[in-house]
C-alpha cells in the first residue's frame, strides 16, 4: 500500500509535465504527421486528403534532394569544425593561471551574442565592396580583388558554415573544459614517470576518458545543427541561387512562402526520419562499443 501511495504521488507531480509534453509536443507531432497526407494551402483554405503523394511528389523534387544534400554538408562541416576548434581551445583552457576565467569568458562571448547580432556583423565583414575580411584579404594579397563571399554559389555555403563553426564553438569548450577538469590529476603523472610524452598522453589518456562525453555532444549537436535555421535565413535567405538553401529553409519557403503546409510538413517529417534514422544508428555503434 505504501508503494502505491507513493507511486500515485509520483503520478500527480509528473502530470503536469506530461501535460505540457503532450500539449506542446505531442499534439504538434500529431498533427504534423496528419498534415503531410493532406494538400493543405492556408491562404486558399484547400485541405484534401492525397495519402502518400506528397512523399512522391517530394522525392522526385529535385530541389528537395539539393536542399538535403546542403544540409548534410552544412551539418557534418559545421559539427565538425566546432568540434575540432572548441577540444583545441578547451586544451589551452585548461590550465590555472591568474585570470584564466577572464579568457574563458572572452571565448564563451559568440555563444552570448544573439543569432540577429552576429549575423548581421558577419555580414556586414564578409561584404564584397565594404567588408573588413574582404579588404584584408586584398591587402595581404590573398585575393586579387574584394570576393564575394556570400553572393557566390562556390563559398556561400562554406561562409555560412564558418560563422556557425564561430558562433557554436563556445557550448561544446565548456563541456570539453568541465571534461577536462574530472580527469584525475595523478593519471597524468604516473604517464609522466612512466615516460609518456604529451601527444601520448592526449592519445592514450584524454581521448578515450572524454569518449562518452563526446558522444552525447554529437548527438545532440547535430540534432541542433541539422534544424539550424535562424543563422542561415539571416545571412543569405538560402540563395544565392539556391546554394545555402538546407531543408529548414525549405520547410519555411513551402509553408509561410507557397502556403502549402501539406507539403512542408512532408518535408519536416523527412527530416524527422533522417534525424531518426541516424540517431539509432548512432545508439546502435554506441552500444556495441561498450
Amino acid at each position: 500500500m505504501k508503494f502505491d501511495k507513493q507511486a500515485k504521488i509520483g503520478y500527480l507531480f509528473f502530470s503536469p509535465a506530461l501535460l505540457i509534453f503532450l500539449l506542446f509536443v505531442g499534439y504538434p507531432f500529431l498533427y504534423t504527421v496528419v498534415l503531410s497526407f493532406k494538400d493543405y494551402n492556408w491562404f486558399t483554405k484547400k485541405d484534401v486528403f492525397v495519402g502518400l503523394s506528397n512523399y512522391v511528389n517530394l522525392f522526385s523534387d529535385v530541389t528537395f534532394w539539393n536542399a538535403l544534400l546542403h544540409t548534410l554538408l552544412y551539418t557534418f562541416g559545421t559539427l565538425t569544425g566546432q568540434m575540432l576548434f572548441a577540444f583545441l581551445i578547451a586544451l589551452i583552457l585548461n590550465v590555472s593561471f591568474r585570470g584564466i576565467n577572464v579568457y574563458r569568458s572572452l571565448f564563451i562571448l559568440p555563444w552570448i551574442l544573439p543569432t540577429v547580432v552576429t549575423s548581421l556583423a558577419w555580414r556586414m565583414m564578409l561584404h564584397e565592396r565594404w567588408g573588413v575580411i574582404t579588404y584584408l584579404l586584398q591587402v595581404l594579397k590573398i585575393t586579387s580583388e574584394r570576393a564575394a563571399f556570400l553572393a557566390s554559389t562556390q563559398t556561400a555555403l562554406a561562409s555560412v558554415m564558418s560563422v556557425s563553426i564561430w558562433r557554436g564553438y563556445p557550448l561544446i569548450m565548456v563541456g570539453f573544459i568541465a571534461a577536462l577538469q574530472s580527469i584525475p590529476s595523478d593519471i597524468y603523472e604516473a604517464a609522466l614517470i612512466d615516460g609518456a610524452s604529451a601527444w601520448r598522453q592526449l592519445i592514450s589518456i584524454t581521448l578515450p576518458l572524454l569518449k562518452k562525453m563526446v558522444a552525447i555532444i554529437v548527438l545532440f549537436r547535430t540534432i541542433w545543427v541539422f534544424n539550424d535555421f535562424d543563422l542561415i535565413w539571416l545571412m543569405t535567405r538560402g540563395g544565392p541561387a539556391s546554394a545555402t538553401e538546407t531543408l529548414p529553409i525549405y520547410v519555411f519557403q513551402r509553408s509561410f512562402g507557397s502556403y502549402k503546409f501539406g507539403e512542408a510538413a512532408t518535408i519536416a517529417m523527412v527530416m524527422f526520419m533522417v534525424l531518426a534514422f541516424f540517431s539509432n544508428i548512432y545508439f546502435k555503434l554506441l552500444k556495441d562499443d561498450n
